[in-house]
C-alpha cells in the first residue's frame, strides 16, 4: 500500500464518467488523498469513492538540471565563510574550521568543468588549502573517473508538512552556546545562509537542549524557496525515545510556514540509522555526491 512521500499514479473516476490519471507524490493517504502533481505542483485532492485504482510506481528520473538546481540551494544554507565564483565553480572556503562542505568547491554553473580547475586551484592555494571538489550525480562530465570517493552523501526531500508543529519546539533566530555545544558545529558556519536561518531545540527537565537542528531557508535557480534541514543532534541519554522524529517534523512545519513547498536533507551512507528514520519520516533520494581532493 502507498504510503506518504511515495509516488504514485490515482485513476479517478470524474462526474462525466471519464477516468483521469493523477501522478505524483503522495501527500497524504486519508480520505481524500493529497498528490502534489508531477507535471505542475500543483495539490490534487481525491476522494477514495472516485478512485478506481491507485498503487506506487518508479521516482521520476531527475535531469542534472534539476540536480544543479537543488544544489545551489544546498549551497547557499552552508554559505561558508568566504566564497567567490571562478569559471563556473563556486568556491568556499572557512580556513580552520572543520569540514569537507565549507572548504570545497562546487560545479554549480554548466560552464563548469574539469578542465576549468586552474583558477580555482590557485584560490584555495592562496588560502593553502588543498583542492577540494564537491562532486554530484551526472551533474559534471568525466567527474565519476575521479578517485578516491571521499563521504558519498544522499541528498533527500520531502513535502513541508504544515500540521507537523510541536509547541515543546524552540526556535530562535541564532545559536546559543548550548545549541552549538549539543550539535558540535562552528557558529560561523551554521550562521553563514544566502538566506533565513532558524535555530530549532527541545529542552530538557534542567532546561538545557536534548535535541537541536537547524532549517535554513534558501532558494534555487529557478526561484523556488527549500527549506534546509541539518545539524539534527539528540543527547546519548535522550536517544530512542522519539525526539529526532518530533523534531524533523517541527522543522518541515516550520519550513511550510515560511513558505518553502519542500526540504531536503542530507545523511551519509554510512549513516544506516538515520537513513531509515528519514525514509520511515516520507523522505525520498533525490541525488547523491561526494567529495574529491587533490593530491598535495
Amino acid at each position: 500500500m502507498p504510503a506518504p512521500g511515495d509516488r504514485v499514479v490515482v485513476r479517478r473516476l470524474l462526474p462525466s464518467g471519464q477516468a483521469s490519471d493523477v501522478i505524483g507524490t503522495l501527500l497524504s493517504d486519508g480520505d481524500p488523498l493529497l498528490v502534489r502533481a508531477d507535471r505542475d505542483g500543483a495539490e490534487h485532492a481525491v476522494p477514495r469513492a472516485e478512485i478506481i485504482r491507485w498503487k506506487t510506481v518508479p521516482p521520476r528520473p531527475v535531469r542534472a538540471s534539476e540536480i544543479r538546481s537543488l544544489d545551489l540551494a544546498r549551497a547557499r544554507s552552508w554559505w561558508s565563510v568566504e566564497r567567490e565564483w571562478i569559471d563556473g565553480w563556486l568556491c568556499r572556503a572557512a580556513v580552520g574550521l572543520p569540514g569537507h562542505r565549507a572548504n570545497a568547491a562546487a560545479p554549480l554553473h554548466p560552464d563548469a568543468a574539469l578542465d576549468r580547475l586552474d583558477g580555482v586551484r590557485a584560490w584555495y592555494a592562496a588560502r593553502d588549502l588543498p583542492l577540494r571538489l564537491t562532486l554530484s550525480d551526472r551533474v559534471l562530465p568525466g567527474a565519476s573517473g575521479l578517485a578516491p570517493v571521499v563521504q558519498p552523501t544522499e541528498v533527500l526531500i520531502a513535502p513541508a508538512v504544515a500540521d507537523s508543529a510541536d509547541p515543546e519546539v524552540r526556535f530562535a533566530g541564532a545559536p546559543d552556546g548550548a545549541w552549538l555545544s549539543l550539535t558540535g558545529t562552528a557558529e560561523p558556519l551554521v550562521t553563514s545562509v544566502d538566506g533565513a536561518a532558524f535555530f530549532a531545540s527541545i529542552a530538557g527537565p534542567d532546561g538545557a537542549p536534548v535535541a537541536a537542528g537547524r532549517l535554513a531557508l534558501t532558494v534555487d535557480a529557478a526561484g523556488t524557496v527549500w527549506g534546509g534541514i541539518g545539524s539534527m543532534a539528540v543527547a546519548t541519554e535522550h536517544r530512542r525515545r522519539g525526539l529526532a522524529t518530533r523534531l524533523l517534523g517541527a522543522l518541515r512545519a516550520r519550513a511550510a510556514e515560511e513558505g518553502a513547498p519542500r526540504v531536503f536533507l542530507e545523511v551519509t551512507l554510512e549513516n544506516s540509522g538515520a537513513r531509515d528514520l528519514y525514509r520511515t519520516a516520507g523522505f525520498t533520494r533525490h541525488h547523491g555526491y561526494h567529495y574529491w581532493a587533490e593530491q598535495r
